[in-house]
């Protein structure tokens, strides 16, 4: 059962500039406004989370779990990524490269320098290894990371190349990249390079919908779509929905130029929604141009040098289960479940207290 909080968490929409100029965007929850104002939270380091969400997902997937992990915690702050192409944070130009999983790792660690959470400095690679002698308390500097799918693909990335900025990492219904067979990488970058050449000549119009409980409903098809036996519950939906669509208005002018005489307009020129659409980047939905062997996947594994929870939902995304015993033998989690729900069991409200329950029971053994 989740905890009752003494107080609302204090809930912050923020906007981090990039060295690139991409702007990420990303909602941030703390037990209270001064953080590190009071005796209990000075003599406890402070306990930064980041939150990844999935593909095609935003921030908004974590408006469940995110509260709880602050709950009656002075010291915490979490902060929830959109990542880019993804919810309010910029997209790529047309030019720009292909987004991938090393190419969000590249915004995590933007993200966290704009935090002010790390210290980005590479000292000639003397911090990728901890030998024991670094007079630095970890725990002053690190960070906690939570990923979701695709989110913990980027998470297990992320702390491998940099071990020594990674307290801990959650991993929920997901355990790395995807891997594909090595045999197969002609026909990935063909396939990539077709959609590109077709998208960028003829881009599509997104699809408007009427009205966001359409939306809302489309959303949940496309979880049923997926592999297995998944479902989205219609108030995740509706959270990531919200944050992951526009609403498209019309209006007449005044004098009656213009370019609208759509039904629903007002004689005062006021704009009224004819609709709503994904603002995602659509290119979100080409084929990647890039995966990984399992032998590399199992390279990252090797390199995390910190503790791993391992959450997965009975009826989540159907791995493989030989596979999944591989990833545990590497891992190594100090805690791996099995949780009832879906593949956002941790976004459904049917579900989600459980896996707050799990997760703050890792952090605290932590």
């Amino acid at each position: 059962m989740a905890r009752a909080m003494a107080s609302a968490p204090v809930f912050r929409e923020v906007q981090l500039q990039c060295s690139d100029g991409m702007v990420l965007a990303g909602q941030s929850w703390r037990a209270h406004d001064d953080l590190f104002d009071n005796a209990v939270s000075r003599e406890s380091p402070p306990l930064r989370i980041l939150c990844m969400h999935g593909w095609m997902d935003n921030a908004r997937s974590f408006h469940f779990l995110a509260p709880e992990l602050v709950a009656d915690r002075p010291n915490v702050e979490v902060f929830a990524l959109d990542f880019v192409g993804h919810g309010l944070s910029s997209h790529k130009s047309k030019d720009g490269p292909s987004i991938i999983l090393a190419e969000a790792v590249y915004y995590v660690a933007e993200a966290l320098h704009q935090l002010g959470w790390i210290n980005t400095n590479d000292n000639n690679d003397n911090n990728n290894k901890d030998d024991g002698n670094n007079t630095n308390n970890k725990h002053d500097q690190g960070v906690t990371l939570i990923g979701h799918s695709m989110g913990a693909a980027i998470s297990c990335f992320y702390a491998a190349a940099f071990p020594e900025q990674v307290n801990n990492i959650v991993l929920l219904d997901g355990a790395g990249p995807l891997a594909r067979n090595p045999r197969d990488i002609a026909k990935h970058v063909r396939a990539h390079v077709s959609r590109r050449l077709m998208g960028n000549a003829s881009p599509r119009t997104p699809r408007l919908y009427p009205t966001l409980e359409l939306a809302v409903e489309t959303r949940c098809k496309t979880a049923e779509n997926f592999p297995g036996n998944q479902w989205l519950s219609t108030e995740a939906a509706t959270e990531m929905v919200l944050r992951g669509s526009i609403p498209v208005t019309s209006s007449t002018s005044t004098n009656g130029d213009g370019d609208g005489a759509g039904a629903g307009n007002t004689a005062n020129g006021d704009a009224v929604i004819t609709g709503f659409q994904f603002r995602h980047d659509p290119r979100l939905q080409w084929p990647s141009c890039q995966f990984l062997t399992w032998e590399q996947t199992q390279a990252l594994y090797q390199d995390l040098q910190c503790p791993v929870a391992l959450l997965l939902a009975k009826d989540g995304w159907p791995f493989d289960e030989d596979k999944v015993k591989e990833a545990r033998d590497l891992l190594k989690p100090v805690m791996f479940e099995t949780l009832p729900g879906s593949h956002h069991f941790h976004a459904d409200p049917d579900t989600a207290g459980k896996v707050s329950e799990k997760v703050v029971e890792f952090l605290n053994l932590s």
